[in-house]
C-alpha cells in the first residue's frame, strides 16, 4: 500500500482544532449539496415500479453497499452513483456509495460537491460517523436534520492533497472489500461442507457404517447450577455474535441486580437462545469458548457434551441447521407473542439427531475446524485493516501526516 507520509510543518488553531496552515475550514452546506430524503406513500409500492427508493437508512446501507427498493410514484429527490448517502435517523451517521440511481427515501440524504473531490468528503463523513451523536436529536428516535449538516465543519486541504489522500484511502477500501469478499466465500464453502458431512450424504474416507438416531438428552446433561458465587460475567446470545457480554450487546447492563438466580455455565458449556431472530427462526445454539465461566439467564437451556459426542461435532451440527427441522415440530406457535418460542425441556431433549460414531464425528470436526480456522484468520486480518484504515484515517484527514504530491 502507499505509506507516502511526511511531518506536518505548520499549524494553525481553528474550531476543529490544529489544522495546517495551507488547509482551509468551511461548513459541508457552503462546499456541497444536501439533499434530504422524502417518504414515498407505501399505497405506491410495487416491485415493479419505476422509481427507486432508498428508505430508512441503515437496512440499505448495511455493509457500505445500497439496495434501493421500487415504487411506483415519480422520483422527486435524487442521487446518481457514487454520491454520498448518510443516514439522518437512528443510527444516526452510517455512510455508503450510492451503487445505483435511485430516489433518496426517509431517514437518508445525499451529499454531492462540486468544490472539493467527492471521494475525500466521502472519506470525511466515514470518518465522522460516531461524532453525530453530540448533536443527535430525540430520547426515543434519534435524528440529526439538514442544518446539523449544513454546519458541518470540514478541513480542506489543496486540491490535489484531497485527490491524494482520498486514492490511498482507497487502496485500503479496496483491500477490506476483497478480504470481506472472501470470508464470504470461504463462509459459504464451509456451509456447504457442513450440509454435505453432516448429513452424511459426503462420508469421508474409510467410514461406511450406518449413522444411528439418537435423542439430544443420550448425549448431553442438562445445567441448572445457580450462580451462587455471585459471578458477574453477564452474557447474552447474538445469533450473529455468539456468547456476548451484556452490556456490549446492549450498551448498558439489562440484567437483574441479584444475580444469585441466573444459571452460572463454564468454558465448553451450551446455551440455546429460544429467541427467534433473522437466518436463526427457531433460535441460537452457541457454545461458551473465550471466557472460563459467565451467568445467563433462566430463560436459557444450558447443557454440556458428555463424552459420547464430540463437542465441537455437535457445536457444528447445531450451526448447520441439521436439528431444526426437529425443532419446528415440537415449537409452540403461543410462545411467539412475547418473543419466544415455547419449547417444553422435555421435548427439547428428546429431540432426534442422527450421527455417525464417535470416531467420524471427530474426523469431520477436524474438516470443519480447518474451515473454521482460515475464516478466521482471515476474520483478524480484515481487522487488522480496519483498524490501520483507521489509524491513517484520522492522521491523513486532520493533516497531523501529510502526503507527498
Amino acid at each position: 500500500m502507499e505509506a507516502v507520509l511526511k511531518e506536518n510543518i505548520g499549524f494553525q488553531r481553528t474550531k476543529l482544532g490544529l489544522i495546517p496552515c495551507d488547509w482551509s475550514l468551511d461548513d459541508l452546506g457552503n462546499i456541497a449539496e444536501i439533499k434530504m430524503g422524502q417518504s414515498p406513500s407505501s399505497s405506491s409500492y410495487n416491485s415493479e415500479g419505476i422509481g427507486k427508493y432508498l428508505i430508512q437508512g441503515n437496512a440499505d446501507i448495511k455493509d457500505r453497499k445500497s439496495n434501493p427498493r421500487n415504487w411506483t410514484s415519480e422520483p422527486t429527490k435524487t442521487c446518481e452513483i457514487g454520491e454520498t448517502l448518510m443516514t439522518v435517523r437512528a443510527p444516526v451517521g452510517a455512510v455508503a456509495k450510492a451503487l445505483h440511481s435511485a430516489c433518496i427515501g426517509r431517514g437518508m440524504c445525499s451529499i454531492i460537491s462540486t468544490q472539493i473531490n467527492n471521494e475525500f468528503l466521502y472519506q470525511f463523513l466515514l470518518s465522522y460517523e460516531n461524532s453525530w451523536k453530540r448533536i443527535e436529536q430525540g430520547s426515543t428516535f434519534t435524528a440529526i436534520n439538514g442544518n446539523d449538516i449544513k454546519k458541518l465543519k470540514i478541513p480542506i486541504p489543496p486540491i490535489r492533497e484531497q485527490q491524494k489522500i482520498a486514492k490511498i484511502l482507497s487502496i485500503w477500501d479496496e483491500s477490506i472489500e476483497e478480504t470481506q469478499n472472501l470470508i464470504e466465500q470461504l463462509q459459504l464453502r464451509k456451509k456447504g461442507l457442513m450440509q454435505e458431512l453432516l448429513s452424511g450424504k459426503k462420508r469421508l474416507t474409510g467410514f461406511s457404517e450406518k449413522w444411528n438416531e439418537i435423542k439430544l438428552g443420550d448425549v448431553t446433561n442438562r445445567i441448572t447450577k445457580k450462580n451462587t458465587e455471585l459471578n458477574d460475567t453477564v452474557i447474552t446470545i447474538s445469533a450473529q455474535r455468539g456468547f456476548i457480554r451484556q452490556e456490549d450487546y446492549f450498551k448498558k447492563r439489562v440484567a437483574s441486580e441479584t444475580l444469585s438466580g441466573y444459571y452460572l455455565i463454564e468454558k465448553g458449556h451450551f446455551a440455546y437462545n429460544k429467541s427467534y431472530s433473522n437466518g436463526y427462526p427457531m433460535g441460537a445454539f452457541k457454545r461458551l469458548d473465550r471466557l472460563d465461566k459467565a451467568v445467563v439467564t433462566t430463560l436459557y437451556i444450558c447443557f454440556e457434551a458428555k463424552e459420547n459426542v464430540d463437542s465441537d461435532f455437535l457445536l457444528n451440527y447445531f450451526e448447520g441447521g441439521m436439528i431444526t427441522k426437529n425443532l419446528t415440530r415440537i415449537a409452540q406457535e403461543g410462545g411467539r407473542a412475547h418473543g419466544l418460542l415455547n419449547i417444553g425441556i422435555n421435548d427439547f431433549f428428546s429431540l432426534k439427531l442422527t450421527v455417525p460414531s464417535l470416531s467420524e464425528q471427530k474426523e469431520i470436526s477436524k474438516v470443519l475446524n480447518i474451515a473454521d480456522e482460515e475464516i478466521n484468520s482471515k476474520l483478524d486480518y480484515l481487522e487488522y485493516l480496519k483498524e490501520q484504515k483507521k489509524g491513517l484515517m484520522q492522521q491523513l484527514l486532520t493533516g497531523q501526516k501529510r502526503v507527498k504530491i
